[in-house]
């Protein structure tokens, strides 16, 4: 492969990057699991309390869109990712919408990550809901890799 690559390279045909280290699944277990105990200890479903958190942490990008693609976007940009959500605003140009598109947690790094788990916890401790110990929390907060 690499006698391959030296010889027989194209342009365009390889593309080098540095890779991305794995993130801890542990982060977000421990998120999920906090959600869910807040999730019933106020009657509401999980995946609203998460899209809440999500929209806490705030982290969008603001496009304006032709109105008839704003449909199409929400379709992709949602599809297949549980906390990718998108709100839309009135635009000032006519013909296009402001779009608010959010990214979902699988989208963060470990600052955002980080701030969604506190988040979660915060709210627990609000309405009395047992976290986990402090030290286990930064360790896992720690090791996430977004």
């Amino acid at each position: 492969d690499a006698r391959r690559l030296v010889y027989e390279f194209q342009p365009g045909e390889y593309e080098l990057r540095r890779a991305k280290k794995k993130r801890s699944n542990d982060a977000n277990a421990l998120y999920w699991e906090l959600c869910g105990r807040l999730a019933r200890a106020v009657n509401e479903p999980p995946i609203e309390v998460y899209k809440r958190h999500i929209k806490d942490i705030g982290n969008y990008e603001v496009l304006c869109i032709q109105n008839k693609a704003v449909d199409d976007f929400t379709k992709y940009w949602c599809d297949a990712h549980l906390g990718r959500m998108v709100e839309t605003i009135s635009s000032k140009i006519p013909g296009c919408t402001t779009v608010l598109a959010y990214y979902g947690s699988s989208d963060f790094d470990k600052a955002q990550m980080s701030r969604l788990i506190d988040n979660c916890i915060q709210d627990c401790r609000a309405v009395g809901v047992e976290t986990w110990p402090e030290d286990k929390v930064a360790l896992l907060k720690e090791e996430w890799n977004g």
